[in-house]
């Protein structure tokens, strides 16, 4: 069972905790609802936990996947959210914890990947080499030809128009809208992060080889950010997409979109964590950027006023999870030893 404390601030800027909670294994997935009411969060043991975002009340918890979780994705209304993990289906559940369906990854042994469209009314799931579409019923809709490789990110654009995915050899870009064409942006690498950007120009994937690699989707044209000491498996886009954070080090990289920008220019250095920087998340209503590290710590930014940390907080672990309240009310974050906690920011 979830055990809820509240701890004592240990400084001026550090957050404030609302309550903590032990969700009982690795948090390896977590989505808070639009409407800010609820969590979800899938963990290593397998089970997903519904918890009231006010108070830190479990909801629910139910076996998901017997491996173990690997993502959830919460529909935009909040009335359901899908689960994938260490089996061979993804599966369908309503917001309070009853399962509506199973999603078959049509013959790989997991589904990896999961995505509820921003838009909703589809779930995007992806299972060794193929990408499948689904209807909020469960129901198949669509499902790609297999890729070159296995499926490692998918995300929506954001008004739910279009699907990307990607794996080695690059992004395919499927689209659902009438006479549209499918698009394909090669690179030769296994590409292991990819962000969106929310005015839907711009998609950017962390690399295998250390670099960043994005493409200006009108154009085709795609740049290569370097000097990464270790793979960027996090990348986070501001609400107004004019800035992308990317991790690969203890500091995190931030490059501005703005003007002509980033070709061309010096990117934000953004120092304070001692450890390689594990999550990103920006606020989806102000200007500023979470951080989670290996070493526990969570910092806040803001990246256009300064470049020195606004707030901070600690978990016990490495930190695996960070989301925003939809409304800046918050920020819940989650490690690897299972500690939860959910701050009030104002």
């Amino acid at each position: 069972m979830l055990g809820v404390t509240i701890g004592a601030p240990r400084g001026k800027t550090e957050l404030v905790p609302r309550w903590k909670c032990d969700a009982g294994d690795y948090v390896a997935a977590a989505e808070i609802s639009k409407d800010g009411r609820f969590c979800i969060v899938g963990v290593g043991d397998g089970r997903v936990l519904g918890i009231d975002l006010a108070t830190g009340r479990e909801l629910f918890r139910q076996l998901a996947h017997e491996g173990g979780v690997l993502g959830v994705s919460l529909s935009p209304d909040g009335t359901q959210f899908a689960t994938c993990g260490q089996e061979p289906n993804a599966k369908l559940w309503r917001a309070t914890g009853e399962l509506v369906r199973e999603l078959p990854g049509g013959g790989a042994q997991w589904v990896e990947q999961v995505a509820w469209a921003p838009a909703g009314g589809r779930i995007a799931t992806g299972a060794g080499r193929k990408v499948r579409v689904w209807n909020a019923e469960g129901e198949l809709i669509v499902e790609t030809e297999p890729l070159s490789s296995t499926v490692s990110n998918l995300a929506w654009r954001a008004d739910g128009t279009a699907l990307a995915a990607t794996c080695y050899g690059g992004v395919h870009i499927w689209p659902f809208v009438p006479g549209a064409k499918t698009r394909r942006f090669e690179w030769k690498g296994s590409l292991i992060s990819l962000a969106w950007s929310p005015d839907a120009k711009v998609i950017a994937c962390g690399s295998q080889d250390s670099s960043v690699h994005f493409w200006r989707l009108a154009s085709g044209q795609d740049s290569q950010m370097t000097g990464y000491p270790f793979k960027p498996k996090a990348l986070a886009w501001d609400s107004e997409s004019k800035l992308l954070a990317t991790s690969g080090d203890a500091t995190v990289t931030v490059w501005d979109f703005r003007g002509k920008g980033p070709e061309g220019t010096r990117p934000l250095q953004l120092k304070s964590h001692k450890g390689v920087c594990t999550r990103l998340a920006f606020s989806p209503k102000k200007g500023v950027l979470a951080s989670g590290s290996q070493d526990t710590s969570v910092l806040l930014w803001e990246p256009r006023r300064g470049t020195q940390p606004i707030r901070y907080a600690f978990l016990e672990d490495e930190v695996t999870a960070l989301c925003w309240h939809p409304e800046h009310r918050g920020l819940l974050g989650g490690d690897a030893s299972g500690n939860l906690c959910f701050w009030e920011v104002s």
